[in-house]
């Protein structure tokens, strides 16, 4: 026999507080009026104390307006305060463009923190380069650090955009000079940021000319090209008019021929954008080039090249580095011959000093790995050589630049594709050469039980496909079945919380060995091969119209490169 049970009818709130507001808007059993801009409000004490720490402390804390029934609010918004009113009482409100920042001006005056994060959350939505300086000013004003810190990156990452906007235009001479000082600006090169001073200058040139001197001062003016500096920046009215100016374009020409006193001038952060490297040229075979792609420009960029030309790399970014791993390359061993050679070479780019580096090589050679980075390590899984498909994983430790065997997978998986999410490594497809066939399988690596496990399959056998992870799902994209040597366009996700595959719209190419990258949550497709040409064409699709569109093409074919946001 039960003695006792607790019960939780979760409709009870709820139908309290509908019936208390309902209580309100017939001005029935309210206890307080809040005088608001000669606007009154009836409301329940309790309710408001519920919702606000600041009236509660008011409505308890021995203040003067303890006792009373009537109480006079200052610092908020009339329109304001009804909407924070009805959202008390009913849970519930609506934030619009027109009025997030009055919402978010009384929630921070009355110490209401989700209903802060809500607005803060919507303006993040709406930032673009036309209102990234204001929402970063209104955000340092309120004190929310977290939208004031997206917009702080917002405004470095699209810099070149945000130049051009009447915001930036109108933006105190305080504000301009910390802008131009950081080193986290994304520019191509300094002329960007030389021109931004001058635009500002000159929009309002009779009252700014004071200040001339102090904004031009956080000029990195040795970084500017050596002729630019002499034919526009030397020979600048601006420049002449300031002795101050003129002499540190002086010391910029002298640093200019010094080598060492030139490395001591700190770089801008580059732009974060794609980098595409290696992979093999229908006209020039395996590739050591590198470019990247630059989607605000829409624009692909030359970059330094590998020191080893490779097709069949795994590309992957960790700490702000790009590193290439594994692949191969035809060589002539004699007039007649052409052999493949295997590689477990690693390099490494660093897009600021913009160098490639060696390091520690795998302890197995291997083409068509795939590779990726978790918790600050990387690691390499399958692969095959001329003999065999593999199973082995390896994993990088930077600190050290030693590789170490991880667990194996349960297949052997040449050209499979790999993703991360939710902290887990998944890998799809691949081709296993024992038994000269494609795998539809897909496994997951959990590294806190250092266990692999098999999850759905994919809907269509095949290697050599795309795998990328957004949100919750992995996209499967492109791929080959060899025993029918079809080339697919198709696409697939695979939800990790349901553990479904369902189709998404397929690619308007068919791509075997593509690239793949995840930027400004649009997923982007890079060459590959179609069955007759190694392809230059660069697809994005948008998750959220679930369409695939052409961007600008790369500088050369390829496939079997590799690619990785930096």
């Amino acid at each position: 026999m039960i003695q006792n049970r607790v019960y939780t009818i979760s409709l009870h709130t709820n139908s309290a507080f509908k019936v208390m507001n309902e209580l309100r808007w017939r001005e029935e059993l309210c206890d307080i009026v809040l005088c608001i801009e000669n606007q009154k409000f009836l409301a329940h004490k309790v309710v408001l104390a519920g919702c606000s720490p600041y009236l509660l402390a008011m409505f308890t804390n021995g203040m003067l307006e303890t006792a009373k029934d009537f109480v006079e609010i200052q610092g908020i918004d009339p329109i304001a305060m009804e909407i924070i009113l009805s959202f008390m009482y009913t849970g519930t409100i609506e934030i619009t463009v027109e009025n997030v920042q009055i919402v978010l001006c009384g929630a921070s005056m009355l110490n209401m923190a989700s209903l802060r994060n809500v607005c803060c959350t919507f303006l993040q939505a709406q930032l673009d380069a036309s209102n990234c300086l204001g929402i970063h000013s209104f955000a340092d004003m309120y004190s929310c650090e977290d939208l004031k810190n997206v917009a702080q990156r917002f405004i470095y990452q699209h810099f070149p955009e945000v130049i051009q906007t009447e915001e930036f235009f109108l933006t105190p001479e305080q504000d301009v000079v910390k802008l131009l000082k950081s080193d986290q600006l994304q520019v191509d090169n300094e002329e960007e940021v030389y021109e931004a001073a001058m635009s500002w200058l000159e929009y309002d040139m009779e009252n700014r000319r004071h200040c001339c001197c102090t904004i031009l001062q956080e000029i990195r003016f040795a970084l500017l090209d050596k002729n630019y500096l002499i034919e526009k920046v030397y020979k600048s009215d601006l420049i002449n008019r300031c002795m101050k100016c003129q002499e540190r374009v002086n010391t910029a020409l002298r640093i200019r021929n010094d080598n060492q006193a030139l490395a001591l001038i700190g770089c801008r952060s580059q732009p974060q954008s794609i980098y595409v490297v290696g992979g093999r040229n229908d006209a020039e075979c395996q590739l050591s080039s590198c470019e990247r792609y630059d989607a605000v420009r829409d624009r692909w960029i030359p970059q330094e090249w590998m020191e080893i030309p490779r097709t069949a790399l795994g590309a992957a970014t960790m700490d702000g580095l790009l590193y290439a791993v594994g692949g191969e390359c035809a060589y002539t061993s004699n007039i007649h011959t052409i052999d493949t050679r295997y590689l477990g070479h690693v390099e490494c780019y660093d897009p600021l000093r913009k160098k490639w580096s060696q390091k520690e090589s795998l302890n197995e050679r291997r083409s068509f790995i795939a590779v990726v980075a978790l918790r600050g390590k990387l690691y390499a899984l399958g692969g095959a050589d001329s003999e065999s498909s593999y199973n082995t994983v390896e994993c990088y430790d930077p600190a050290e630049d030693k590789w170490r065997y991880a667990p194996s997978m349960k297949q052997r998986r040449g050209g499979c594709g790999v993703a991360v999410c939710d902290g887990k490594i998944y890998v799809a497809g691949g081709y296993d050469k024992a038994y000269r066939t494609e795998r539809a399988s897909v496994e997951c690596f959990d590294p806190e039980t250092r266990v692999w496990t098999f999850v759905a399959e994919m809907e269509k056998a095949r290697s050599g496909l795309a795998l990328v992870a957004m949100d919750h799902y992995i996209y499967a994209i492109g791929g080959r079945l060899r025993h029918t040597d079809q080339f697919f366009n198709i696409a697939e996700r695979f939800n990790t919380q349901t553990q479904q595959w369902t189709p998404i719209a397929s690619m308007n190419k068919t791509r075997a060995w593509p690239s793949v990258a995840l930027f400004d949550n649009k997923i982007y497709v890079m060459g590959g091969y179609d069955g007759h040409t190694r392809l230059r064409s660069v697809e994005m699709y948008d998750p959220e119209s679930n369409q695939w569109s052409f961007v600008s093409r790369m500088n050369v074919g390829r496939a079997g490169c590799g690619a990785a946001v930096v």
